[in-house]
């Protein structure tokens, strides 16, 4: 199942394009994340009281200075012709992926805490430049509040460690760059 490109995907694929073809050698020599590190995503998802929770629908990504997606490190949702309808509800995820998933990894999470962790690699395996990235956690709930968490981070070969309280149901993230152990 396709969904047609938008506007605005279209104007980031554009601009990314034409900024790598600018760029050029420069862009190719840049170094690359050292395989050694990696970025730890740990955030809670918090259930208001008083009701019938419904878990929300999660997508957490990183994108490049540009705002292009570079790695989908999570994809969670209700694995049913209802759950992909809702799944529309993360804008900007969708917005930036020009089709929905076939396959996801794993059904809608409860409330509790997370952790992810990317590698430094593309969708394609391959190490990215050091520089300017957006760690991306969006959420959406059936019948509930939308969020979106974007945060810019320089990555290189410095350890960096960030945390943000959060509000509403999306809390405590802290963002962890360091040595893999």
């Amino acid at each position: 199942m396709r969904n047609p490109i938008s506007r605005r995907s279209f104007i980031y694929r554009a601009t990314g394009l034409a900024l790598t073809l600018w760029a050029g050698r420069s862009r190719a020599q840049a170094p690359k994340l050292p395989a050694a590190m990696k970025l730890d995503i740990a955030f809670e998802i918090a259930a208001p009281g008083g009701f019938r929770y419904r878990p929300p629908y999660v997508a957490v990504w990183i994108e490049n200075a540009q705002g292009l997606p570079v790695r989908t490190l999570a994809l969670w949702f209700e694995q049913s012709s209802k759950g992909a309808r809702y799944l529309r509800e993360l804008r900007r995820w969708t917005e930036e992926n020009d089709r929905l998933p076939e396959a996801v990894s794993g059904p809608t999470r409860m409330p509790g805490r997370y952790t992810l962790s990317w590698d430094g690699k593309d969708d394609k395996g391959n190490l990215v430049p050091q520089g300017d990235y957006y760690v991306c956690i969006e959420m959406a709930r059936e019948h509930g509040p939308y969020e979106l968490f974007r945060e810019k981070l320089t990555l290189g070969s410095t350890p960096l460690s960030r945390s943000y309280p959060g509000e509403g149901e999306l809390k405590g993230v802290s963002l962890s760059y360091g040595k893999q152990g």
